[in-house]
């Protein structure tokens, strides 16, 4: 009787032991991706799109809903959060911050929101490494365009879906499907696919498979 118990002892041992060391990977990978997107941050100046964008959320409020409807390719949420950041300050460094660290928050998510909802950790964490790695990303994160907090919804539309299908749970997907399109109208056709995928996912009630049959 005592050798299953010490068995069961050990096994429960090495699934802790993994777990830290996953998060102890996890927070240092995390770290990286902080490290390659704040690096330099203010370093250039502003490009057109960059400087276009600033002016635009610069103003009285109704101002920068004039400048987004006539001048800008993007929903008003972006342009309304960089508005708030410059009420502050209007530099390099404070028009980038929220892309920056929206990718970063990116990669959090990929790390340590998808395995808690039944996505395997190394399979998390290969997404959050190429996600960490990706040029495109890190051009993205030191641009000041809503790119990067679009690449954040997406994941956090991922992550709702699954909790849904999980559990039944329908606030973060909720909340991602209403925020998503007002940050970039690409997202719109990303957040039909995952309503779809939700709705052929879900198993209907036994009442109604009987009537579809």
């Amino acid at each position: 009787m005592a050798r299953p118990t010490s068995a069961r002892r050990i096994f429960s041992f090495s699934r802790d032991h993994q777990t830290l060391l996953y998060y102890a990977v996890g927070v240092c990978l995390l770290v990286v991706a902080a490290g390659l997107r704040f690096y330099d941050l203010p370093g250039n100046s502003l490009s057109h799109d960059e400087a276009a964008a600033a002016n635009i959320s610069r103003g009285a409020p109704l101002e920068v809903i004039y400048g987004t409807r006539c001048c800008n390719s993007s929903p008003i949420l972006y342009p309304a959060a960089l508005w708030a950041v410059q009420q502050g300050e209007s530099t390099p460094f404070s028009v980038r911050l929220l892309p920056a660290a929206a990718s970063v928050l990116t990669v959090a998510v990929l790390l340590f929101l998808l395995p808690r909802l039944g996505v395997n950790r190394w399979a998390a964490f290969l997404a959050a490494l190429l996600a960490t790695l990706s040029v495109a990303a890190i051009e993205h994160a030191q641009d000041a365009r809503e790119y990067s907090l679009d690449a954040l919804l997406a994941a956090l539309l991922i992550a709702g879906l699954l909790w849904y299908l999980r559990d039944g749970r329908k606030v973060l997907l909720c909340v991602a499907l209403f925020v998503a399109p007002l940050v970039q109208y690409g997202l719109v056709l990303f957040g039909v696919a995952v309503i779809g995928a939700a709705i052929l996912l879900t198993p209907p009630p036994p009442r109604l498979w009987r009537r579809r049959r």
